[in-house]
């Protein structure tokens, strides 16, 4: 009986020290932005604000081919 119990409360111990992890984890939006890219520059460089419209065309690209696979020719298989 004691043996479930401290099971129980070493699992309850987990569960709110994780959950009291995520807000320590929680991004700064005051912090500077900071990229890769413009290291070692001695001059001001700006990148270019950029959207999001070539990800979506990947990802439907992608979407396109990984559908395109279900209606492959099943007359030949690997066994022939």
């Amino acid at each position: 009986m004691m043996e479930g119990m401290k099971r129980k409360l070493f699992v309850l111990a987990i569960v709110l020290l994780t959950m009291g992890a995520a807000p320590l984890a929680m991004a700064d939006d005051n912090a500077k932005s900071y990229d890769g890219r413009l290291d070692d520059y001695n001059r001001n460089v700006t990148l270019d604000n950029s959207g999001a419209g070539l990800t979506y065309f990947l990802w439907a690209v992608l979407g396109v081919v990984a559908v395109g696979v279900m209606f492959k020719d099943a007359k030949r298989s690997h066994l022939d």
